[in-house]
């Protein structure tokens, strides 16, 4: 099994952790910079619809601060409505000048050089997130992860119904049922005070709740269990981990899994010693290359990502495209690449030399927080990926 490690420091005014696979960084989470006027990923806001567009089905929702969001029709949710309901046009469901609490979806998208940077995404299907659990105050759906096979922990998790919407994640099957109650309980008197605080703000937008920083995005993601060791470049980013620590897991803020950072003699700082600078610097290129001999050509564009792969010194097509699918899989962790991205490998004939291709990025892109789907060849011959966005990319974070 592998060895993980989570490394987090402030760099440059960023907050940033790193996933650290059998000694190589193999994910990454990046903050915009402190103080970037940006609604980020899982913020809860206070808006105010502004526009109602029926050519689009959306509407434009004042954040406050100077925010704007996009809201489409399928994410606004009328009050005891559930999900499989049939949904109305956007004018039936919402109107100019009314408050409604919504969610950042997914985060503002960089534009193209003629167009300006596309808005945050909103959802009314709010979500609370725990370690174990994501509870909806507005839905009465309970969805179970398919990874879950213990059937105490499904048993225990069914008696959610009716207290809400849930998601059980697959970390609770390390839970105690005490756990399980106590961050429920947690979760509904978080969403309880999230309401008092919009009852204070009568008709002023603004913000609600922000989103979870990089620290907690990675420790949720992955599960704090899931680390060997837990390293804090300052006591800033300490202070972080401890926060988060005594809100989802007590045990964690006084182990020795989680220690701040000592320098030693030949490293100053934590990502230093764990040369992420030389990996930092490395996803600044577009050009991969890779230890079979094989390189990657990443190129971002404003409707989706390619990426090509050439053979270079490979000793063969098939091995240097199986290094590939390995390194594409590692490279949208890293650089956070979100939507279409097609993937022109070296062109193998045979059938069986495809399906085994496909077979070891689906098993690479499995280890994915991030929902990541291979949907096989296109009619061009290239392989198409969906990557869901929550955060910008780390390209975009880096530019603000």
């Amino acid at each position: 099994m592998s060895e993980l490690e989570l490394l987090a420091d402030d760099i440059g005014g960023r907050l940033m952790a790193v996933i650290v696979r059998d000694g190589v960084a193999d994910d990454l989470y990046a903050d915009a910079p402190a103080g970037a006027p940006r609604a980020r990923w899982g913020a809860l806001y206070l808006g105010k619809v502004v526009k109602v567009d029926t050519k689009l089905q959306a509407a434009l929702v004042d954040l406050g601060g100077g925010l704007t969001g996009f809201l489409p029709a399928k994410h606004v949710r009328t009050p005891g409505a559930d999900a499989s309901e049939t949904r109305s046009g956007i004018a039936e469901l919402l109107s100019g000048g009314q408050m409604i609490v919504v969610q950042v979806k997914s985060e503002s998208r960089a534009g193209s050089r003629d167009e300006n940077e596309k808005m945050p995404r909103l959802t009314m299907k709010v979500y609370l997130s725990g370690l174990f659990l994501a509870y909806s105050p507005v839905s009465r759906q309970v969805t179970i992860s398919r990874k879950i096979e213990n059937e105490d922990i499904l048993a225990l998790t069914a008696n959610l119904k009716g207290a809400g919407g849930w998601i059980v994640r697959s970390p609770v099957e390390k839970a105690s049922e005490e756990d399980i109650e106590a961050e429920a309980a947690r979760l509904q008197a978080e969403w309880q005070r999230i309401l008092a605080d919009k009852q204070a703000m009568g008709d002023r937008p603004g913000l609600l709740q922000e989103g979870p920083d990089a620290v907690a995005r990675a420790l949720t993601d992955y599960g704090a269990d899931a680390f060997g060791h837990i390293r804090a470049g300052n006591k800033r980013v300490l202070a972080l981990l401890t926060d988060w620590s005594a809100a989802h897991q007590p045990a964690l803020a006084n182990s020795k899994r989680l220690r701040l950072f000592k320098p030693e003699k030949n490293a100053a700082a934590l990502f230093e010693a764990h040369d992420i600078y030389g990996t930092l610097e490395a996803l600044e290129d577009n050009v991969v290359h890779l230890s079979s001999g094989a390189s990657l050509v990443i190129e971002p564009t404003a409707a989706l990502t390619v990426i090509d792969v050439n053979q270079g010194a490979a000793s063969g097509i098939v091995a240097a495209n199986l290094s590939a699918a390995q390194s594409v899989a590692r490279q949208c962790r890293l650089r956070n690449l979100s939507g279409v991205i097609l993937v022109d490998f070296i062109n193998m004939e045979k059938k069986d030399e495809r399906h085994r291709l496909l077979e070891e990025l689906q098993a690479a892109v499995g280890e994915d927080a991030a929902n990541t789907q291979v949907h096989g060849f296109t009619r061009l011959g290239m392989v198409e990926i969906t990557r869901r966005r929550r955060a910008g990319s780390l390209a975009e974070n880096l530019a603000k």
